[in-house]
């Protein structure tokens, strides 16, 4: 697996030799990956669990802790340059504001960058009430997934409401929940990509 933009720092080094060695599909080269990973922190907590979980696929991570989703469509831009992806997994959403207009644009300027035939899964938004109101963005990525056929929702909300994960700072997961949160986007992509 390939990883860009993941800040370097000893979790993040952590993560990545733990990819290694649960066995990440080998590096993609230039044009040739199955799944990009885009996102946040709650993307680079599933890296080390996605590569087993989807078998033996090419995977390029664009991943950095705390970013928006305008940094995260920078992502996208600079890998697209590299690789053609059949699926796309989207952690993005998390540390925008509030505004469901404002993230119905980004969810509509990040999908205009995507592949007309990828599968795009990209996971609903759980966060603390600290950081804002986050129900209107989970209602536009479900608003999207109706208008745009290359969306598939995983309901990361409903998981965390119903405690089947938990969540010790009230947004990022522990192993187990990272384990569960990398389990429904494989389920999602097996279902629906």
């Amino acid at each position: 697996m390939r990883m860009r933009g993941i800040r370097t720092s000893a979790g993040c080094t952590l993560l990545a030799a733990l990819g290694v060695l649960l066995g990440f599909a080998a590096p993609a080269v230039a044009g040739d990956a199955d799944v990009l990973v885009v996102g946040d922190s709650l993307a680079v907590g599933t890296l080390p669990y996605l590569g087993p979980l989807l078998g033996g696929s090419n995977i390029v991570a664009a991943a950095k802790n705390g970013i928006t989703t305008p940094q995260g469509m920078k992502l996208v831009r600079r890998e697209l340059r590299l690789v053609t992806p059949k699926t796309v997994i989207i952690s993005l959403g998390t540390n925008d504001g509030s505004d469901p207009r404002r993230f119905a644009d980004r969810v509509r300027r990040t999908m205009s960058l995507l592949p007309e035939n990828a599968c795009v899964v990209w996971s609903t938004i759980f966060r603390p009430k600290r950081k804002g109101d986050y129900r209107g963005l989970n209602r536009v990525l479900y608003q999207a997934k109706r208008r745009d056929r290359r969306i598939v929702v995983v309901n990361w909300e409903y998981a965390v409401n119903v405690g089947a994960v938990i969540l010790p700072d009230g947004l990022h997961a522990d192993a187990a929940g990272y384990q569960y949160r990398s389990s429904m986007i494989a389920a999602a992509i097996e279902r629906s990509c």
